[in-house]
């Protein structure tokens, strides 16, 4: 069962924000008060990419669907109306994507990490050209009931500038170079052309509330490949993705239809950036070595000369575990051994990190985005929205994701922080939430929702979720 969860002692970062999700006074024998809403949530549409769905450490499974926040936060709508329903499109036991398990962490303290494959699939696509290398794409079985909409469309990978591609989830398309997505096809009937925007429609037409996490997997690519992959930030993706935003809550709120809107994180929030941010990671691997050793990256602009590292730039998670391991360098006519980024002659490969101007060009277009979700929440839906801003009317949702790697909240006694795998919030890919975060996440818009619908809904008790989906 879940229960209300009681706040102890946190630090600085995230005070504002935990004391937000602190919806119901603590104490010793305190009753939980019968859970009550002020609007009908008997049909509850959650819209998003890959959070929504549920992706945890790199794949989709059963177990990460159940812990979805969508999932976690139906349930606790239910209290509230027994007649509420939630369905998603349910993976079988066993099936899935595949996904990320720990193997060990280095010495400095930097998790090390395997691929578990998924089973048996329909069928592979692979595009031997891939940006980064050759991308295989497994078609996966579809669901139980393809004739059926779920209430839970969140689909992993799915791009806010791909809300009206006809036959994204058709197999048609699936092909090495084709606009397709195998997340998306799976929630389908087979050869379906539907855009995600008309299945959003179809599905909206039942729907009595819904909620809008939308968008960050337009900048994922681009920011897991070093600024290598994905569509490049520039003024037509900023403009793409707010007018994009625009078509699909105009058909969420049609008939003043009631829900949540959710900015996106600051990037530098998720541990596949702030674990390795320049000179912090630079200080740390110096403590472990016990040395003076500068950290050196490519010039970004191909000059060919190695230059020091600064805290604007940002060394991949998922390479930290190489940095400072010896690799071949040929030095003249001879090939030498040294140590990966930290010899002047073995720089980080430009593709590792996320130098100044990628980071400057990424945030442009997210900052533009929320900037637009705010007017459209307060001028055009008037409608709650998680913002990341400090205004005291509303909710910081990177208080649910912890800001700084040494900063921490304490939940219940259990520490949460933007650590990978130790600090709970985060999952083995470096971005998407562990059961816990998700709950943490559902606990965010359940703070929304009591304070904008005259609700009592009882937050997540987060500490009785596991740390791993799979």
């Amino acid at each position: 069962m879940m229960k209300n969860f009681c706040l102890n002692t946190w630090s600085r970062a995230g005070l504002t924000a935990v004391a937000a999700l602190a919806l119901n006074a603590c104490a010793p024998g305190q009753d939980t008060p019968t859970p009550t809403i002020g609007v009908n949530v008997s049909r509850y549409l959650a819209v998003g990419d890959s959070y929504t769905a549920g992706l945890s450490a790199g794949g989709l499974t059963l177990a990460s669907q159940q812990y979805s926040y969508p999932n976690l936060l139906a349930q606790q709508l239910r209290g509230a109306q027994a007649d509420a329903t939630f369905s998603q499109p349910l993976l079988a036991a066993g099936a899935g994507s595949g996904y990320f398990s720990l193997v060990d962490f280095t010495a400095q303290g930097f998790p090390r990490t395997r691929r578990v494959p998924g089973p048996a699939v329909r069928r592979l696509v692979i595009n031997p050209a891939a940006c980064g290398g050759a991308d295989t794409i497994r078609l996966l079985t579809r669901t139980d009931a393809p004739g059926t909409l779920p209430q839970n469309l969140g689909v992993p990978g799915l791009r806010l500038a791909q809300l009206q591609v006809a036959n994204l989830g058709n197999e048609i398309n699936a092909t090495p170079t084709g606009n397709f997505n195998p997340y998306f096809e799976r929630i389908l009937p087979a050869s379906d052309s539907r855009t995600y925007l008309k299945v959003v429609t179809d599905a909206a037409a039942s729907a009595t509330f819904f909620t809008y996490f939308l968008g960050l997997d337009d900048l994922m690519p681009y920011l897991r490949s070093g600024g290598q992959c994905g569509t490049a930030p520039n003024s037509t993706l900023t403009n793409t993705l707010r007018n994009n935003a625009k078509v699909v809550l105009d058909v969420l709120t049609a008939g003043g239809r009631p829900g949540i809107i959710a900015r996106l994180p600051d990037l530098n929030t998720l541990p596949l950036l702030r674990t390795g941010r320049g000179l912090s990671l630079q200080k740390r691997l110096q403590a472990t070595y016990g040395d003076n050793a500068l950290l050196y990256i490519e010039d970004p602009f191909g000059s060919g000369v190695a230059q020091p590292i600064t805290d604007d730039e940002y060394v991949l998670a998922t390479v930290l575990p190489r940095i400072g391991q010896p690799s071949p360098v040929l030095v003249g006519t001879t090939t030498m051994m040294l140590p990966y980024g930290r010899d002047v002659r073995n720089p980080i490969r430009d593709a590792d990190v996320m130098d100044f101007d990628e980071m400057n060009r990424v945030n442009s277009v997210l900052n533009s985005y929320n900037t637009e979700l705010d007017r459209l929440a307060s001028v055009v839906y008037k409608m709650p929205i998680i913002d990341a801003s400090k205004k005291s009317s509303t909710l910081d949702l990177n208080g649910a994701m912890p800001s700084y790697v040494g900063e921490a909240i304490s939940v219940g006694g259990v520490l949460y922080s933007a650590e990978p795998v130790r600090g709970n919030f985060f999952s083995l890919d470096y971005y998407t939430p562990t059961p816990r975060g998700n709950a943490l996440i559902a606990n965010a818009f359940i703070s929304a929702i009591n304070k904008a619908y005259q609700a009592n809904i009882p937050a997540i008790d987060v500490n009785s979720l596991p740390s791993v989906a799979q």
